[in-house]
């Protein structure tokens, strides 16, 4: 069924698995004559992030962002029809080496609490999910939230960010005013703040 203008689909997001992530993706579209048509350089002081778009077929875009917490590179697909945005992702990712869903939740379930390795994990893990609520990334998150280290408990409210949903409202509202630890109270309440303004409220 054909959709109006206004309306996208988006693929999961992938974490490119490469020591080059940008010029993979670069002689990836080049491959295919595919013209850049965005182009922009990190910019710490006005929060840009380095980001490039391409021009892919039938309309679709092929997006390169490289993440400014965890430092990751990757890409995902946005199309104006469904199985549009499910061929070129599974084009993009036979020929983009990513890191699999599996991998990132398992380094997450076998890092130590408390640990940075643990932090990272659980950033990882809601960077390389889809952009609506992935359920196996919400549990571990909630899993996280209980962490003894400020530090992974801090990271766990981020990676809510990456793929808002009112499902995450009342464990951000527990940790808003239940957190043991000042700084991780007030980047929960900041996050509901953001939530309240993107119309996101209890599911």
């Amino acid at each position: 069924m054909e959709v109006g203008a206004d309306v996208s689909y988006l693929s999961p997001r992938f974490i490119i698995r490469s020591d080059s992530p940008e010029r993979e993706v670069e002689e990836y579209a080049r491959a295919h004559d595919w013209p850049k048509v965005l182009d922009v350089p990190e910019d710490l002081e006005s929060g840009d992030v380095r980001s490039i778009e391409w021009e892919i077929t039938g309309g679709a875009r092929l997006k390169f962002f490289q993440d400014d917490v965890t430092d990751c590179p990757y890409f995902f697909i946005e199309a104006p029809y469904s199985n549009l945005c499910l061929s070129m992702t599974r084009h993009a990712v036979a020929e983009i080496p990513v890191c699999k869903r599996d991998e990132l939740l398992n380094a997450f379930d076998v890092s130590e609490p408390g640990s940075e390795e643990r932090c990272q994990a659980i950033l990882m893990a809601a960077l390389g999910a889809s952009h609506e609520l992935d359920v196996d990334v919400y549990r571990r998150i909630g899993e996280a939230l209980g962490d003894p280290n400020a530090d992974v408990r801090s990271a766990a409210v981020y990676a809510m960010s990456y793929s808002p949903a009112s499902e995450y409202v009342p464990a951000l509202r527990e940790t808003a005013v239940g957190d043991t630890d000042g700084r991780v109270r007030e980047e929960a309440q900041e996050l509901l703040d953001v939530f309240a303004q993107i119309g996101i409220g209890d599911a």
